[in-house]
């Protein structure tokens, strides 16, 4: 089984969460066989949709856990990202990212497909958990598809927080929007070789270079209030008793 898929089961089993509770949204493929064997809901959507999608699936039933697969372009969708953190939407979104860069740390990666255009990687990509980390989110992490020990406790931690949490896993693919089990792994070797954990780092150093060895560890976890709770305070103090709160009822019965 692909590595994230192994780590993701295996993360859900250490959290202690029953799989009808879990729900998971995709703008990434998955075959429907993987999904069986997960054994949990699953929707696929339209490519930078996942976030918006599990909001409204979390706002509909607040006793769900919600995690959204996207993939690296969050150009499509960023957005929902940005205000998911700023609200706090209790929600965790795994950022499977899978670019390919030409050497880190000034060793030349054993192979890049041809697929990839040689200007492809010219502009600088998003420092994804710091990005997550400024808008609000409590809990961010980095690992690549190897480190399934670590990425598997990350979601474990991640389910059981209350708010808005992101894990960029790094997974180079063969090439543009393949599905999730289209891995590369020698270059996902390279990666993990050339990659260097540092727990509690401030997110700001943590951007990912060809001159640097790549950062991975778990960056943010920190508690604040979800959305549905703050939501459901504010709304109380103004309405009274004719408010019926998310995932409650009112007080009047």
């Amino acid at each position: 089984m692909n590595p994230i898929i192994t780590a993701f089961t295996n993360g859900i089993k250490k959290s202690g969460l029953e799989l009808s509770k879990v729900v998971v949204v995709s703008d990434i493929p998955f075959e429907p066989e993987v999904i069986k064997e997960i054994g949990v809901d699953f929707f696929h959507v339209t490519r930078g949709r996942a976030i918006a999608f599990g909001t409204g699936l979390k706002l509909g039933n607040p006793d769900l856990k919600i995690v959204a697969f996207i993939g690296d372009l969050m150009t499509l969708g960023g957005n929902h990202l940005v205000h998911s953190g700023r609200r706090n939407m209790e929600m965790l979104v795994i950022c499977v990212n899978n670019f390919v860069y030409k050497e880190i740390a000034g060793t030349l990666a054993p192979s890049v497909s041809p697929g990839f255009s040689a200007f492809s990687t010219f502009e600088r990509p998003f420092n994804a958990p710091h990005l997550a980390n400024s808008c609000g989110a409590i809990y961010t992490a980095r690992w690549t598809a190897m480190h399934t020990n670590e990425l598997a406790n990350s979601i474990a931690n991640a389910l059981d927080k209350r708010g808005f949490s992101v894990i960029e896993v790094l997974a180079p693919g063969p090439n543009f929007y393949k599905d999730i089990n289209q891995v590369n792994y020698e270059l996902l070797d390279f990666y993990y070789k050339n990659s260097v954990t540092k727990n509690n780092v401030d997110t700001r150093n943590v951007e990912i270079t060809s001159e640097e060895k790549i950062v991975t560890g778990e960056f943010t976890d920190k508690e604040k209030s979800p959305f549905i709770d703050t939501y459901n305070a504010q709304l109380g103090k103004i309405l009274g008793d004719k408010f019926i709160p998310l995932g409650g009822q009112s007080g009047r019965d």
